[in-house]
C-alpha cells in the first residue's frame, strides 16, 4: 500500500448510498491493462477446468482462486478500491474470508425470456438462521470486479433488491422476482461492492460475450474463512505484512479476537498516513 490509496477513500455520499441500498458501482476501477492481465489470468483457469472435467459451455464457479497467480493477489489491497472496503467495514480488523471466480458462457439465445423466478439469496448460508436480530449484522461484502460487460440486460448480470439487506425476509412470488429486483449494469472494468445481506441472485447469460467476474469477500477477522485460502508459498513469501494479514496471516487464534499492532499492520498504516483514521 502506498500514499495513492489515500484518494480513493470512501466519501460520504458514497458511505450514504451503501448504507440505504447496499451496494455501490465504482465506475473504471480496473484500467485497461489491469484487465488484460486478470481476463487472461481467468482464462487459464477456465482452460485448466474445461480440460479436467468442465464442458465447453458450462458455467464455471471456481472458489478460493486469489492464491493462484500473483495478479490476483494484487488486487486485495488495490487503491481504487480497498479504502472503501475499510471504509465500509469501519475496521482495520479485516481480511479476505472468501473469493470466487465466474466464467459463464451462452447459455441460451438471445431471445429467450429471463428465467423466472431467479434464486434470490443471502450470503453466509446458516448466519441467516442463526442469528436472531433484525436486521441481521452485515459482517462481510463482497467486490465483484467485472472482466465483461455486463452494462445490459441479458449477459448473465446478477440481480438485487436494492434496500433489501435491512429485511431479515424476502417475499418471492411463486411465478415471478421479488418486487423492485433489478438487474446490475456494470461496464468492464467496473468494480460493484454488496452487502452480504443484500438479497440478490445471478441470472443467464443469453448474449454472445461469454461473462466474467471475481468476486472478493471481506469480512472481519473473527468471521471464520469459508474457502481453505491456499495460496501458493512463493506468493505468501512475497507477500508485505498488510498482504499478509488480508490472507488470514496472525500470531495465534485469540489475535483475531484481540489483535495486537503485529497482527493488524493495516491499523499502524493507517494512523501513520490517514490522519482521520479512528476505527
Amino acid at each position: 500500500m502506498d500514499p495513492s490509496h489515500l484518494a480513493h477513500v470512501l466519501g460520504e455520499e458514497e458511505k450514504r448510498q451503501f448504507a440505504e441500498q447496499g451496494y455501490l458501482i465504482v465506475k473504471g476501477a480496473l484500467t485497461a491493462a489491469e484487465l488484460d492481465r486478470l481476463e487472461a489470468a481467468c482464462d487459464r483457469v477456465w482452460q485448466e477446468e474445461q480440460e479436467r472435467e468442465l464442458g465447453p459451455d458450462e458455467n464455471l464457479f471456481y472458489p478460493n482462486f486469489v492464491g493462484r497467480e500473483q495478479v490476483f493477489i494484487d488486487l486485495l489491497d488495490h487503491p481504487r478500491t480497498f479504502p472503501k472496503v475499510w471504509g465500509l467495514l469501519n475496521s482495520w480488523n479485516i481480511y479476505l474470508y472468501h473469493s470466487h471466480l465466474g466464467v459463464t458462457p451462452q447459455e441460451a439465445p438471445a431471445d429467450t425470456p429471463v428465467k423466472r423466478p431467479l434464486g434470490f439469496h443471502q450470503d453466509s448460508g446458516r448466519v441467516n438462521a442463526e442469528i436472531e436480530c433484525e436486521p441481521r449484522p452485515m459482517l462481510s461484502l463482497k467486490v465483484g470486479y467485472w472482466l465483461s460487460d455486463v452494462s445490459t440486460p441479458g449477459r448473465g448480470n446478477f440481480h438485487i433488491v436494492p434496500g433489501s439487506h435491512l429485511d431479515n425476509q424476502l417475499h418471492r412470488p411463486a411465478d415471478g422476482n421479488p418486487a423492485g429486483a433489478i438487474p446490475v449494469l456494470a461496464a468492464r472494468g467496473d468494480a460493484v461492492f454488496f452487502d452480504r445481506r443484500l438479497w440478490h441472485a445471478r441470472s443467464p447469460n443469453h448474449s454472445p460475450h461469454v461473462r466474467k467476474v471475481l468476486f472478493y469477500g471481506y469480512g472481519y477477522r473473527w468471521l471464520r474463512t469459508k474457502d481453505d485460502m491456499t495460496i501458493a508459498p512463493h506468493l505468501l513469501e512475497a507477500c508485505d505484512p498488510i498482504r499478509r494479514q488480508l490472507l488470514g496471516q496472525g500470531s495465534n487464534c485469540n489475535g483475531f479476537f484481540s489483535p495486537t499492532d503485529d497482527d493488524v499492520p493495516l491499523k499502524l498504516w493507517l494512523e501513520e498516513n490517514l490522519a482521520t483514521a479512528r476505527l
